[in-house]
């Protein structure tokens, strides 16, 4: 999906009013994307904002628990009566904080993102002149990003053992490698 995003972009980039194909074109659509898509992972699957469960459900449970830990989401436990007579069945409500709010966002396809920090375009290395493809025109680009803005939650420990892949995107720097889009 990122990729399709991507390189949507940057046929914005190579077509409609005919910006010319520079790295500082390039750098900029890109930039301007990631400035939208924020570094983000899964934080509860099958859900929605407020997110809300069962009590005894555990999906989910420890990346939601820590970023309760780390004041990102509060929770609020009440019961439910169905109806027909069933048993009444206890639930919570867990909700983003002020802080959260920038952090916890609806994910695609059903999902809860927690999003940490932003991409940051560092150089344009290479690319290639726009050509048509199949009625569009495309370019292949080159370029190495940081990570800017990383939330200062990312270091506490419930988060880190909880939500393991924020973690190894810190740890391992994509601007050490070059990516490419099509």
């Amino acid at each position: 999906m990122a990729v399709a995003a991507v390189a949507a972009l940057l046929v914005a980039g190579c077509s409609g009013d005919q910006k010319a194909a520079s790295k500082a074109n390039f750098k900029a659509a890109l930039q301007e994307w990631f400035d939208r898509n924020p570094v983000c992972t899964t934080l509860a699957v099958m859900s929605d904002i407020p997110i809300v469960r069962e009590a005894r459900d555990r999906s989910s449970a420890a990346g939601i628990d820590a970023a309760v830990s780390a004041g990102l989401l509060s929770v609020e436990s009440f019961r439910e009566v169905p109806p027909f007579g069933r048993t009444p069945e206890d639930y919570r409500r867990y909700r983003p904080t002020d802080t959260g709010k920038t952090a916890i966002r609806k994910g695609r396809m059903g999902s809860v993102d927690i999003c940490f920090a932003r991409r940051e375009i560092e150089s344009i290395e290479t690319f290639t002149e726009p050509a048509d493809m199949a009625g569009i025109r495309l370019s292949r680009v080159t370029y190495r990003y940081g990570l800017a803005d990383v939330a200062p939650w990312t270091n506490d420990a419930a988060i880190k053992a909880a939500l393991p892949a924020i973690g190894q995107i810190l740890a391992s720097p994509p601007n050490r490698r070059p990516i490419r889009w099509c």
